[in-house]
């Protein structure tokens, strides 16, 4: 049991090894940067502490799976496919709706 405890670690961290090479990763890791001191620094209510710093890692967690996705599409083809565009913009607007709920959840606690 620890063995495979081990193995699914280290199957983690390879995969954010693969996702930190990611530019829109690393933009939201920028994001938290500011994000996550405001969250412990600022005068909000518990509530809302706890669902911005749910927000920003349901924000990474769902833009890795994105990253998961579009790498997954370029292995079928590297050419242009509407299929595959189509998947790669629906994965997309997960990110899009996850960010943009975390945006105006941050806004009401200002």
């Amino acid at each position: 049991m620890i063995t495979k405890l081990y193995k699914n670690l280290i199957n983690s961290l390879n995969g954010l090894k693969i996702v930190i090479s990611e530019k829109s990763f690393v933009m939201e890791l920028i994001l938290g940067v500011f994000l996550i001191p405001y969250i412990f620094l600022s005068n909000i209510e518990f509530n809302y502490k706890l669902f911005l710093l749910v927000l920003y890692f349901l924000l990474l967690a769902t833009e890795i799976m994105n990253t998961a996705i579009e790498k997954l599409s370029d292995k079928f083809t590297k050419d242009f496919d509407n299929d595959i565009k189509n998947i790669k913009d629906l994965s997309s607007a997960s990110v899009f709706i996850v960010l943009i709920t975390l945006i105006l959840t941050f806004f009401l606690t200002i």
